[in-house]
């Protein structure tokens, strides 16, 4: 079984994500800032990160930059699901090792959701 983290400060959203990755048969973890995926990833081994990168405290791209850096988390796939559809730190979060990113507003929920399951 599929195991997904879920990094994502938005409460309503995560329930909804949650909800239709059950359904997908994913296992699935949410929480809701950069610090507490840190202490997750210490304690449980997952297929993907989900990653926004509006997080309160340390945002998206600096969590991103230390799960790379980190030997032991360096090869665990992060997508970003993000609001921001600025180029520059799409190109960027791509350079940095981010298998993809999605624009929250492009796409409905399910699309992302099946997006995101293709690649886990």
């Amino acid at each position: 079984m599929k195991k997904i983290l879920i990094v994502e400060d938005e409460k309503p959203l995560c329930e909804a994500i949650k909800i239709k990755l059950n359904k997908e048969g994913v296992k699935n973890y949410i929480v809701n800032s950069a610090e507490e995926a840190i202490e997750f990833l210490k304690n449980d081994d997952i297929d993907l990160i989900w990653l926004d990168l509006r997080l309160p405290k340390m945002n998206g791209m600096q969590f991103l930059e230390l799960i790379k850096s980190n030997p032991e988390w360096k090869d665990k796939k992060v997508v970003i699901v993000s609001v921001s559809g600025n180029y520059e730190i799409m190109e960027k979060a791509k350079n940095m090792g981010a298998i993809d990113y999605i624009v929250k507003s492009e796409l409905k929920l399910d699309d992302i959701i099946k997006r995101v399951v293709a690649v886990a």
